[in-house]
């Protein structure tokens, strides 16, 4: 059901001395008058750099649902027909980084609005997920925004993981007919499989997430992360794992490697946005030279790659900065 509302958002951090960084406890209030509801849930948001002990956001907009699964809602700031559809990592949600309400300020302002969808495999539910149901599910939202809300175009804005998901649904919309974005900001495309293998206990659960796939038991859950996430053997192998289905920006990719990688992406006007100070960039990685490579693969004459100096993966502290760097890539599209 359609209604207009207010997204509020108060989070508390506690560590997680695991690879995935902090866990949040979220109170989400929906305010329609004259009901008042209000929903607490708690999920962990991988890769956060927030420090402090509380955020608060608050975002005006309409919260709708675009498929048939419980999760399939989706949050609109903005009543444009031009929409830029913000994809989060691991474990993220709605209200993923506090660059979205300046984002969705500054798309509006360029006549453009913000989407912040859920997918199955949001919050808890990225250890049993993959990038192919999510590419499906974002087909379904970017139908939905065709059929249903006169969308007349869009682009796709994948944050951390997302980016995967956002490669993945470029090169299926190819052959699966989906709406193609007129263009893709990938925002903090870290390697996964480069962060975990700093961690001491990855090669052990690698081992035995593949085990388990050699006797046929992929879909199983290999373990539980320290917040209890379920994660199966083959998405835990897909994000760790060398070739890998998660495994789409490892350094050790040649330019040709990592322009198989991305397909048909590299064709399409595109945003790659790093981190300067991204604490998920492990030390050893020469950003100067990632950041020759990725130019290298990027075709399209609007492509173009930027580094947010003295940000973290998020954002945070950087989001009038990054903001602008979006809008400006998207109205120029």
């Amino acid at each position: 059901a359609r209604r207009r509302c207010t997204l509020a958002c108060t989070c508390s951090h506690a560590f997680d001395h695991r690879h995935l960084s902090y866990l949040h406890c979220t109170t989400l209030s929906l305010r329609n008058q004259p009901e008042f509801k209000s929903l607490l849930v708690c999920w962990r948001h991988s890769r956060a750099s927030i420090i402090g002990a509380e955020m608060a956001l608050s975002m005006q907009g309409t919260l709708f649902r675009y498929g048939p699964k419980q999760a399939h809602t989706a949050f609109l700031s903005g009543r444009h027909r031009k929409h830029v559809i913000l994809v989060g990592g691991l474990g993220d949600g709605m209200l993923l980084a506090k660059y979205a309400a300046q984002l969705a300020d500054r798309l509006d302002s360029i006549s453009w609005s913000l989407v912040q969808p859920l997918l199955s495999s949001s919050l808890s539910g990225w250890g049993i997920g993959s990038l192919d149901e999510d590419a499906d599910e974002l087909s379904l939202l970017a139908n939905h925004m065709v059929d249903t809300r006169d969308s007349e175009d869009f682009v796709l804005c994948g944050h951390s993981t997302g980016t995967q998901d956002a490669v993945r649904y470029v090169n299926r919309a190819v052959s699966s007919g989906a709406p193609q974005p007129r263009g893709v900001i990938l925002q903090a495309p870290a390697s996964d499989r480069d962060w975990l293998a700093t961690n001491s206990s990855t090669q052990q659960q690698l081992d035995l997430c593949r085990s388990m796939i050699d006797e046929g038991r992929a879909e199983d859950i290999a373990f539980r992360d320290d917040d209890g996430t379920p994660l199966t053997a083959r998405r835990f192998a897909s994000l760790a794992g060398s070739g890998g289905d998660d495994d789409m920006f490892s350094d050790s990719f040649t330019e040709q490697q990592l322009q198989e990688k991305l397909g048909k992406l590299v064709e399409m006007p595109t945003l790659w946005m790093m981190s300067g100070s991204d604490e998920y960039v492990p030390a050893s990685i020469d950003k100067g030279a990632a950041r020759r490579k990725y130019e290298g693969v990027l075709r399209h004459p609007k492509s173009r790659c930027v580094v947010v100096e003295g940000a973290v993966h998020n954002l945070a502290g950087h989001e009038d900065e990054a903001a602008e760097i979006m809008a400006d890539f998207v109205s120029s599209l």
